[in-house]
């Protein structure tokens, strides 16, 4: 009223109903985030407390059982790394993470290329090849712990009833052989999970692509490495990443078939933590090991998106 008093023209009829829909549009806007808004407060919540919680006990001593903690600074971390075996630990997390990683990847990625072919019953096998990947960890583990038993498991037993009683090993009692075993059993679980991301993309790619460079004399390792690798990419970093961190976060299968052991030859980083906090009751040095533990994985995601932005850069450097 004050504008058309003052002798400012009023809004015409299309920018009112503009006015209006964008009313509308805030109010639905705001509407759809009061709704949400408590799952979003408990997330967080459930998220940040534990986060909170962890970087606090890290620099405190945890006097149990009150849980009251006593800031020491950052002696927990000095202690973790002045401590002669934690350089060992991280050597044994790396061969675990790689080979678990290096495995999973290719078996899933073997599997995918399999299936993907037209062949009759491979529908039946894909369902057969999932069955690892539906078998609770707990039970996987133990079923891989009863067939790699040294006197009465199956492949020993197997082994010796084909005459190759040499070959029958202590596969979970020798310090030598007992990560390459639970890497063997870690992966059999998991590839599944990694032969769905792939073989779904596979499936995703238009066959025309791969009709004209048939059409073109191209030969079936040339439409794989020029077509379907490179459609690929995508899916294949995301499954790099996921596998990564599902062998950083890895637990079950390690305490159930070895516990650490033998000799320690299985404990790695997250099986220390649990050790160090639960087994000793030292939670803030099981926290300093989790904050060390966020620090060295975010530090490789950091890297690898600094590395994928540069050859992304050079490729569109190259092409201009």
């Amino acid at each position: 009223m004050a504008a058309i008093r003052a002798g400012a023209a009023p809004p015409s009829p299309r920018a009112a109903a503009r006015a209006r829909r964008r009313w509308i549009g805030m109010q639905k806007w705001g509407r759809g985030y009061i709704l949400v808004s408590p799952a979003c407060v408990l997330i967080g919540l459930m998220m940040l407390y534990p986060i909170i919680q962890t970087l606090s006990f890290s620099v405190s001593k945890v006097q149990l059982p009150a849980f009251r903690t006593i800031f020491i600074g950052f002696d927990n971390f000095a202690r973790i790394l002045a401590d002669p075996g934690t350089w060992p630990l991280l050597q044994r997390t790396l061969i675990w993470v790689v080979g678990t990683v290096v495995l999973r990847f290719a078996l899933g990625f073997a599997a995918a290329v399999i299936f993907n072919a037209r062949v009759r019953g491979t529908i039946w096998m894909r369902v057969l090849v999932i069955l690892p990947w539906t078998i609770p960890s707990v039970v996987g583990a133990n079923l891989w712990r009863w067939i790699v038993q040294t006197d009465t498991g199956l492949l020993n037993q197997t082994l010796r009833s084909w005459g190759l009683g040499d070959l029958a090993l202590n596969w979970l009692g020798d310090p030598d052989i007992a990560m390459a075993t639970v890497i063997v059993a870690y992966s059999w679980a998991g590839f599944p999970f990694v032969m769905l991301l792939i073989l779904a993309r596979m499936q995703g790619i238009p066959a025309e692509l791969y009709e004209a460079a048939r059409m073109d004399g191209a030969s079936s390792w040339q439409m794989f490495r020029y077509i379907t690798l490179p459609l690929l990419r995508g899916v294949i970093v995301i499954t790099l990443i996921l596998e990564t961190v599902s062998g950083i976060n890895s637990f079950d299968t390690l305490v159930i078939m070895t516990g650490g052991g033998p000799a320690e030859a299985t404990r790695i980083w997250g099986l220390e933590i649990y050790k160090v906090g639960f087994g000793e009751f030292n939670f803030g040095g099981a926290s300093a090991l989790s904050v060390l533990l966020f620090v060295g994985v975010l530090s490789l995601f950091i890297a690898y998106g600094l590395v994928n932005r540069g050859i992304h850069g050079g490729r569109r450097e190259a092409e201009a």
